[in-house]
Order: C-alpha cells, then sequence, then structure tokens
C-alpha cells in the first residue's frame, strides 16, 4: 500500500446485498484489548501484556440521511441480529495520480444487535437523520482481492484471528 493513499467512500450494505439507503456515517469500534500486569519478585518494574479472553465490549453506531423503512423495522427489534457489510473504498496515489493496481476495497462485515434507535428526526431545511447503536457480536475484515481475513471475531463461536491465524493458539 502507497502512503498516500486513503478512504473515499464507504458504502453499506444489509444482509449482505441491499444499499442502505445515504449512510453519512458506521462507526466500527475500536478493537481493544485488555491488558493484565505483570509484576515478579526482584523485576525492575510493572508492565502489561494482553490477556485472553480480554476483548472489550464493542459498539458500533450508524447515522442514516435516507433510511430504508424495511432497516427502521428490523432496527426496531433488539432481539434479532442484523448484518452489514462496509465496503471501503481505498484509494492510492502517487505523482502522477491515481494507481489502480494498488487501490483496493476492505470490506468490514458486521453482525449487530440493535440497542438504541433515534426515529428519523426533521427539520425545516435540513435533511433528517436516523441514528442507531449496536452492540457487535462478530466482525470481519478482508481485503476484496483476499479469502484470509484481516481480523475475524465472534464472540458467540469463540474466534479472534488475525489473518487467518488463531490469536491464541492452543
Amino acid at each position: 500500500m502507497l502512503a498516500n493513499a486513503h478512504i473515499t467512500d464507504a458504502p453499506v450494505y444489509l444482509d449482505d446485498k441491499s444499499l442502505l439507503g445515504i449512510c453519512e456515517e458506521f462507526n466500527v469500534p475500536e478493537l481493544e484489548i485488555g491488558q493484565v500486569e505483570h509484576s515478579t519478585l526482584g523485576s525492575v518494574g510493572t508492565f502489561k501484556l494482553p490477556g485472553r479472553g480480554n476483548l472489550t465490549p464493542t459498539d458500533g453506531s450508524m447515522i442514516l440521511l435516507s433510511p430504508d423503512p424495511e432497516l427502521i423495522t428490523l432496527s426496531s427489534n433488539p432481539r434479532k441480529a442484523l448484518r452489514f457489510q462496509l465496503h471501503s473504498k481505498v484509494d492510492a496515489f502517487d505523482a502522477m495520480g491515481l494507481v489502480e493496481e494498488k487501490s483496493t476495497t476492505i470490506v468490514t462485515h458486521v453482525t449487530a444487535l440493535f440497542y438504541k434507535r433515534i426515529f428519523p428526526s426533521g427539520k425545516r431545511g435540513e435533511a433528517g437523520k436516523y441514528t442507531g447503536e449496536f452492540s457487535i457480536t462478530r466482525l470481519m475484515q478482508r481485503d476484496i482481492n483476499s479469502s484470509t481475513p484481516i481480523v475475524e471475531i465472534d464472540f458467540f463461536a469463540n474466534i479472534y484471528k488475525v489473518n487467518g491465524e488463531d490469536f491464541w493458539p492452543d
């Protein structure tokens, strides 16, 4: 990847197929691994190491400018998970302009349970917005040109993989 690459667009799809209207923002959480303090007798100090089974809860949010009525209905049921795909278009540039062979799309798969939903709002002269917040039960990210996920987390299946390999080998 070139140093001068950035995300220029990121359409969001519901159930891996239908575009979600006009999405202004889709926030996937930062992945934070809990730390365990390590201190031994005779050591010069204390340091932190990653702890097994210590991923922090993963919450996300979305803001839609033009929500699909089906999404409003589906996200109103906090017992039913929804599956999304975020297609982040990464454009790479050099001194001669766009470098198409270095540009790619990063696909982020999210399975989410909505726990907070704000009804579409309206204000004269401004576009209405639909906001929802959710808890993520599965998160997988991959380059569209590769079948190996960059990272895969599934809390129900007890999966945490980086580049297709278990983060904590047995």
